[in-house]
């Protein structure tokens, strides 16, 4: 009850911020890690650190991006700082996101790759009461490390990988992003396992 509670909360301080605020077409943060690699988390560490987090958002998901109308995603991302999870995380999306909003910063979060699968598996379980393919997962999961860092080869300035259950991992978070804190871990958000 109380994560229902809590995702009503934001999904409702996702619309106001989507409805007043002006939108910014730069210096933006996106974690564009693949799912079940600390990808809540990290934008729970973005609102630590003093961002407006655009999470998960069913409508831009099944709506906007199921349809392709990438530009309605792009005029709401607008209005935000940072951003987690889907479709930000998309191997489609992420070339406009660079395009659209120069000077942005890109965090991927990785994971090992036997830890991912038992999470990926369960949280899986979870949502649909089926077990997932996990060779087609894996699959897709090293697919997108490989595009990702293909994409941000040579570009340190704006690229950081971090595995969020690391001891030292919001400190670089933090210091990649210009941020100074007094947080020395991660938030565990979104757990599975």
């Amino acid at each position: 009850m109380r994560t229902k509670i809590k995702k009503f909360f934001s999904q409702f301080k996702t619309k106001l911020v989507s409805l007043f605020r002006k939108p910014i077409y730069s210096n933006k943060v996106f974690c564009i890690g693949y799912y079940k690699t600390g990808t809540t988390s990290c934008g729970k560490a973005f609102e630590i650190l003093g961002y407006r987090n655009c999470s998960f958002d069913k409508k831009i998901w099944r709506v906007d991006y199921k349809s392709g109308n990438f530009s309605k995603i792009l005029k709401h991302a607008a209005k935000f700082d940072s951003f987690d999870d889907t479709p930000w995380l998309k191997e489609d999306i992420i070339p406009l996101l660079d395009k659209t909003f120069p000077n942005s910063k890109f965090v991927y979060t990785e994971r090992e790759e036997q830890s991912w699968v038992k999470s990926y598996n369960n949280w899986t379980f979870r949502q649909t009461g089926k077990y997932p393919d996990l060779e087609k997962g894996l699959s897709d999961f090293k697919k997108h490390k490989i595009f990702v860092m293909d994409y941000f080869k040579n570009r340190p300035n704006d690229f950081l990988v971090i595995n969020v259950a690391e001891k030292e991992a919001f400190s670089k978070l933090a210091m990649f992003l210009g941020k100074q804190t007094t947080h020395t871990s991660f938030p565990h958000e979104n757990k599975t396992i």
